[in-house]
């Protein structure tokens, strides 16, 4: 076989396995002084759980949904940033293009909260959508973020969920995105 055939096969296995290692998923990483490793929180600090996304084509929009819950603890704080995140509260931020509409240019991220009060469980829904623009494909990357206090000691969960009236986890396209979760958190006084 030739130099330049080898040089080729060579090159396509190398695109195939990188285009491949890629696909459209979602997970869950801590941060904030709240966090004491990837898996425990501690109690009574602010920490932030980000959402991460990894896209592997355009896309002309989204809805997904999370639901934060706990079998022994009862409630959870939502740190207030008036004006400064996706919801009233701003305790939801955007982040890398999610925070305004650079990305999904219609409405820019739409948050419906359904059950956003601080009594677990909270439930939270997503959604957005393109017109001009096109969500194009990257990398694991940072999109999303809550803000939030744990008073107690337990084990919190957050999980997919749908959210009314027609939140499944979906893109335009009816494709779904990968759920890495759910996701449980230990919180430690």
């Amino acid at each position: 076989m030739s130099k330049v055939r080898i040089l080729f096969v060579a090159v396509l296995v190398l695109a195939l396995a990188a285009g491949s290692s890629m696909a459209a998923s979602v997970s869950l990483k801590l941060s904030g002084p709240g966090m004491v490793n990837d898996s425990t929180i501690k109690a009574g600090e602010k920490v932030s759980v980000d959402v991460y996304w990894t896209n592997d084509k355009e896309r002309r929009g989204f809805t997904v949904g999370f639901k934060f819950d706990s079998k022994d603890i009862k409630q959870i704080v939502h740190v207030a940033d008036s004006g400064k995140g996706l919801n009233l509260l701003g305790d939801i931020k955007g982040h890398n293009g999610w925070q305004d509409k650079s990305i999904f240019d219609i409405t820019g991220v739409l948050v419906p909260e359904i059950d956003w009060d601080g009594k677990l469980p909270d439930l939270v829904g997503f959604g957005g959508a393109v017109g001009k623009q096109r969500y194009l494909p990257h990398e694991d990357m940072k999109c999303l973020s809550f803000d939030l206090i744990v008073p107690d000691a337990g084990t919190l969960v957050v999980d997919s969920a749908f959210f009314p009236p027609g939140g499944y986890w979906k893109f335009g396209s009816g494709e779904q995105p990968e759920w890495k979760g759910p996701y449980s958190f230990h919180v430690v006084k």
